[in-house]
């Protein structure tokens, strides 16, 4: 009988704590003419983030394919458009096959199977900011030492520092001048393969 009666005590005050908490005040909104308050403001916090990417536009990639006769005579020079889509900072690079323009023909005494070439990069960003650097394609092969040589990370490759998701006039450019070089280049088809990537940069 007591340990009913000490159960039903502990009950009660357990009631008596939960009924002495604050309330919050209702407030109810009536339709116009029903009531005096007929609409109630709250306020609702929503929070959300956008992720950053980068990576190229559709059909933004520079691509295509030169074919100049006799280049150790005229030279040439082209240009290759490049659309980004980043919308934050980015980096690009570029890797050469050969680190030339390779030919596979056989070489011999006084004569060249190589000739060199340069790739440049001009990056504009939506704010009209811009970056651009000029290397030999020799130091874009394996371990090369351009700024902008292998595969484009977050700290490797030339940076943009605003974000670039329009035709902004971005451009990957090849040229050569005509070959000077000591040895006679040896007849036949010379050929490179350039390889872009972007990154995003922090």
């Amino acid at each position: 009988m007591k340990t009913l009666h000490a159960l039903g005590m502990a009950m009660l005050v357990a009631i008596f704590a939960i009924a002495g908490q604050p309330v919050r005040a209702q407030t109810t909104a009536y339709a116009a003419g029903q009531g005096a308050v007929n609409s109630i403001e709250v306020g609702v916090e929503v929070r959300a983030s956008v992720t950053g990417r980068c990576g190229f536009a559709t059909s933004g990639a520079p691509s295509g394919t030169i074919d100049q006769a006799d280049f150790d005579l005229n030279g040439f020079s082209r240009d290759f458009a490049i659309q980004l889509n980043c919308t934050g900072a980015s980096r690009i690079a570029v890797s050469s096959l050969n680190g030339g323009m390779a030919s596979q023909a056989a070489g011999g005494s006084g004569y060249q199977t190589k000739a060199p070439y340069r790739v440049a990069l001009y990056m504009v960003a939506d704010n009209g900011t811009n970056a651009s650097a000029t290397c030999d394609a020799a130091t874009l092969s394996a371990g090369g030492s351009c700024s902008f040589a292998g595969t484009a990370t977050a700290a490797q490759g030339l940076r943009l520092a605003g974000a670039s998701t329009k035709v902004n006039g971005s451009y990957l450019r090849v040229s050569a001048p005509a070959y000077t070089g000591s040895d006679t280049l040896v007849s036949g088809r010379y050929a490179d393969t350039l390889s872009v990537t972007v990154s995003v940069s922090p």
